[in-house]
């Protein structure tokens, strides 16, 4: 009885590493207002699509028009806060994984 008892404690300890979930990763830092003001070159409160690509060069001009809901061909802060926290935003997995 007490080598069983032994064996199992063992093999408990042995396998917990393996059945412990990994680490959830952290959330990127969420976009602020200082990074808009940083990326407005020109100081006229809105960002164009190089502006833009300064701040992120993976950024495409579908992005842009995407996020530039006025059709302005610029950005606004409220535009460019959207935008950059779907970027910094990681997908949802798939069910299952």
């Amino acid at each position: 009885m007490m080598k069983t008892l032994l064996v199992t404690a063992t093999l408990a300890v042995l396998a917990a590493p393996a059945l412990a979930q990994p680490p959830t990763p952290a959330a990127p830092p969420a976009p602020t207002e200082d990074q808009f003001t940083k990326h407005d070159a020109n100081k006229d409160g809105a960002l164009t699509i190089a502006e833009v690509k300064m701040a992120d060069a993976k950024v495409t001009q579908a992005d842009f028009d995407k996020y530039d809901s006025d059709k302005s061909k610029s950005l606004s802060k409220v535009e460019f806060m959207k935008l950059a926290e779907a970027k910094t935003t990681p997908p949802a997995s798939a069910p299952g994984q």
